[in-house]
């Protein structure tokens, strides 16, 4: 009993361990405070530089109330609030996923908000969109760290298939 207790604690380990290699960080923007007009207009800008964002991880803008989202192409466009490049997403929440280093800059578009400060610029990665989304070395390391766990699942499948069919 003991040595079929140690393969099943084995297999819920192993799943655990892919799911880890597989799964970015879901960044809440703004934190308790949600996407929302902040009190400081520098309130984003903060929470965004206390933050490490990269590939593989995800925003979530919730709010209450009557906000929408918007991703702008440019800094200028960003500072000065532009809200006529394309269409903003208004189904709370929304969920944006960083599939590319670089850096992305988006607003509320409902009324005076965006110049109230409801405005993140998100930098992923080094910043730079010209770059790989992972480095070389990071990728090697994440291709391994994947073939290993998937090697654990599946001679843990193995393993668990042998004791049911004995």
């Amino acid at each position: 009993m003991a040595i079929r207790m140690d393969r099943i604690v084995f297999l819920i380990i192993a799943v655990a361990l892919l799911e880890g290699a597989t799964s970015g960080k879901n960044y809440k923007v703004g934190d308790a405070v949600g996407w929302s007009i902040p009190q400081n207009k520098s309130y984003y800008e903060s929470w965004a530089g206390d933050q490490k964002f990269e590939v593989g991880d995800s925003l979530e803008f919730n709010w209450t109330g009557t906000h929408d989202v918007l991703e702008v192409t440019t800094k200028t466009d960003y500072d000065a609030c532009v809200k006529t490049n394309g269409t903003p997403n208004n189904t709370n929440p929304v969920t944006i996923n960083l599939i590319k280093n670089g850096t992305f800059y988006y607003i509320c578009t409902i009324g005076p908000h965006c110049d109230l400060g409801q405005k993140v610029t998100i930098v992923v990665g080094n910043g730079s969109s010209s770059s790989p989304p992972i480095s070389m070395p990071n990728n090697h390391a994440a291709l391994s760290a994947v073939l290993s766990t998937i090697t654990i699942v599946a001679a843990s499948l193995v393993h668990l298939c042998s004791f049911l069919l004995y």
